[in-house]
């Protein structure tokens, strides 16, 4: 019993690395990235002449959370006043 299942487990792994190793064989570097649209010009796009990639953009992230913050705090405090007993 230990024979067929050694021998199963070993089937397995053969045909599993007969499938996986030409994937693991093929060139990892893609290929050349294509050019800019003619059409559609993205000024943050290297590619079409504009300046280093704003990628991201840290500072617009950090500014929208802080917005979010002072909103909802405001909203909160208006809450608040209006719902507030005397």
């Amino acid at each position: 019993m230990f024979r067929g299942l050694l021998l199963a487990v070993l089937l397995a792994l053969a045909l599993s690395t007969a499938v996986v190793a030409p994937a693991l064989a093929a060139d990892p570097t893609p290929g050349p990235t294509p050019g800019a649209s003619p059409l559609l010009i993205d000024p943050l796009d290297p590619r079409a002449g504009a300046s280093a990639s704003e990628v991201g953009a840290p500072f617009f992230a950090i500014f929208i959370v802080l917005g979010a913050g002072v909103v909802s705090v405001a909203g909160t405090l208006a809450y608040v006043r209006m719902t507030r007993r005397t």
